[in-house]
């Protein structure tokens, strides 16, 4: 059991003291997406980790909506009574021989709960405007699962480019937004063959590389109106059509004629 309860207390990225980071909470809602669409099979996804148990649990608290200046020290406060319920529950589990890798039983989820919380009808109208803006940008599972690690170089360039580039306009807002609906369709399913084929993972290393240098030449590229985001975007859409699909086909019907000759 010391393996189960060890990672709440190890200090990592997301955990410190037994509880969640900031970068816990930000992992947290760039993944509420993610839970929202698969449900339980969000923590097999994760492997059942301590992390996604307590994250679930925060998501369905009330302390989710709460959308003061203070919500992240809030909400981190909240992930170590989360945490300490995984661990209290794990020990009995163990007394008894079974395991159970869903989110811990919460008795009273409005314990503690700061009269604050209690969110009024225009604070609740801008939340909800926030967690629409969260839910267009989850995480890039396909890149994270190629490269090991959400914290990898490729992932946060991604990340970055997202948040700083696409989402500051409201061209990219939507084109995200409609993105995002396809992407999660069938990228847990790649990323859980990633996991568990190494040669499949280093395929997708590979294909998705010059996807990654083209998106990358928007960090030195100025984005000021939603005319020139438009432009850059149907650049970068047209130069990855040329790379992926123009010149393996012209390469293809030389090889052809070569062959025929």
């Amino acid at each position: 059991m010391i393996f189960i309860i060890y990672p709440v207390y190890g200090a990592t990225v997301f955990y410190a003291n037994g509880a969640f980071t900031q970068n816990g909470i930000e992992w947290c809602e760039e993944n509420k997406p993610l839970y929202d669409l698969l449900g339980d099979q969000f923590f097999e996804h994760h492997r059942h980790s301590i992390e996604s148990r307590v994250c679930a649990n925060l998501i369905e608290d009330e302390l989710w909506n709460y959308s003061g200046p203070d919500r992240v020290e809030r909400l981190i406060e909240r992930s170590l009574y989360f945490s300490e319920l995984e661990i209290a529950e794990s020990l009995v589990e163990a007394g008894i021989g079974i395991v159970d890798t869903t989110p811990a039983d919460v008795p009273d989820r409005m314990i503690e709960e700061p009269e604050s919380v209690l969110i009024q009808e225009e604070e609740k109208q801008t939340q909800e405007e926030i967690q629409e803006n969260n839910q267009e940008g989850g995480g890039c599972l396909i890149a994270t699962a190629a490269f090991d690690s959400e914290l990898s170089t490729q992932v946060q360039m991604l990340r970055e480019i997202r948040d700083t580039k696409i989402m500051n306009t409201q061209v990219g807002a939507i084109f995200t937004s409609g993105f995002n609906q396809f992407y999660y369709s069938f990228s847990p399913v790649i990323a859980d063959m990633e996991r568990q084929s190494p040669l499949f993972k280093e395929i997708v290393k590979i294909t998705i590389t010059p996807l990654l240098a083209t998106l990358s030449l928007l960090n030195n590229i100025d984005i000021d109106s939603e005319i020139e985001m438009l432009g850059v975007g149907i650049g970068i859409i047209s130069l990855n059509v040329g790379l992926y699909f123009v010149i393996p086909a012209i390469v293809t019907i030389k090889l052809k004629r070569k062959l025929l000759d």
